[in-house]
């Protein structure tokens, strides 16, 4: 881990002021620009969202140019961490743009294709209404489930650490792809989830403390409209880039990502479906994202354009 760290902390970007993850992140801000501007809503909520998107868009570019030749450690870590703060970050703003084309969802279409495979979803929601399970029970899918949330730092401090610094710069390349991409279908294909949907679904299951801290931060950052694909499935397919560097954390970390995997369903939070998609998108990222990261042409020297680059000149 020390000889990691070390040739992590004096990393100095090789030339390199713009790499792939940092136009990814500004391309997301174009992209996310011309939805705000074609969407139904005020011409002040627009104004404000095109507003916060140019702050942060020159914000970056400022702060990256300035920090450049810099090699202090601190420096070199937000430098290379801003990115999983950053799509955290603009989840929040999807809930705005989630119905601002469309005021229809999938819900219906899914719950149907869900009763086709086999009522998977539907037959344990059946269950739990009828047959309350133990709190026990609850609290378990719910740790999984709240895995989540430490999934993905936990993976990114991994690969930081442990990993060659151009396998952690594909793994935040990749997931930031992947979230990026589940933001824009959410609002083009909008989707409520069971427990926004389905009559009877909408309290939570009752189980300890854990349930309790997911219930309240459910219901503070969830919105209703961004449930196809699973965004937390595929986000655990792209962590698991993370796994050979795990050590003897292995198991427990697998054990609780099939967890989650399964709470998902079992916290009314997804449809069979949303699951089976969000695994086909992740398994798709995992694949083309660290790809698309070697042919990405949109990185800056000094001096301007960069083509054509060796892998070395990203590592």
């Amino acid at each position: 881990m020390s000889k990691t760290f070390s040739a992590a902390k004096v990393d100095a970007n090789n030339g390199l002021w713009i790499k792939p993850i940092d136009s990814l992140v500004l391309l997301y801000q174009v992209l996310i620009s011309l939805v705000v501007v074609t969407v139904d809503l005020s011409s002040e909520e627009k104004s404000r969202l095109l507003g916060y998107h140019a702050l942060f868009s020159l914000s970056l570019i400022v702060g990256l140019w300035n920090i450049r030749n810099f090699t202090s450690p601190i420096f070199n870590f937000i430098r290379d961490f801003y990115p999983l703060i950053a799509m955290l970050f603009f989840y929040r703003e999807v809930g705005f743009l989630v119905h601002g084309y469309f005021e229809w969802t999938l819900d219906e279409w899914l719950l149907s294709i869900d009763n086709e495979i086999g009522r998977i979803g539907t037959s344990i929601w059946n269950f739990q209404q009828f047959y309350p399970p133990a709190r026990l029970l609850n609290e378990v899918f719910s740790i999984g489930y709240s895995f989540y949330f430490f999934l993905m730092p936990l993976s990114a401090l991994v690969l930081y650490f442990r990993a060659p610094l151009s396998r952690f710069r594909t793994f935040m390349f990749s997931l930031s792809f992947t979230y990026y991409l589940h933001y824009l279908i959410f609002i083009f294909l909008p989707a409520e989830s069971p427990r926004f949907f389905m009559p009877g679904l909408r309290e939570s299951l009752k189980g300890y403390w854990v349930s309790d801290w997911l219930q309240s931060a459910v219901e503070n950052n969830a919105f209703p409209g961004g449930s196809f694909p699973s965004s937390h499935i595929a986000a655990a397919v792209i962590c698991f880039m993370a796994y050979p560097f795990l050590g003897k954390w292995r198991f427990p970390v697998f054990f609780l990502t099939v967890t989650m995997f399964m709470g998902t369903i079992y916290g009314r939070y997804h449809y069979f479906i949303d699951v089976a998609a969000g695994l086909g998108v992740g398994l798709c990222c995992f694949y083309l994202a660290p790809w698309l990261e070697r042919k990405w042409p949109l990185v800056l020297n000094e001096e301007g354009m960069v083509r054509g680059r060796s892998r070395q000149a990203l590592n």
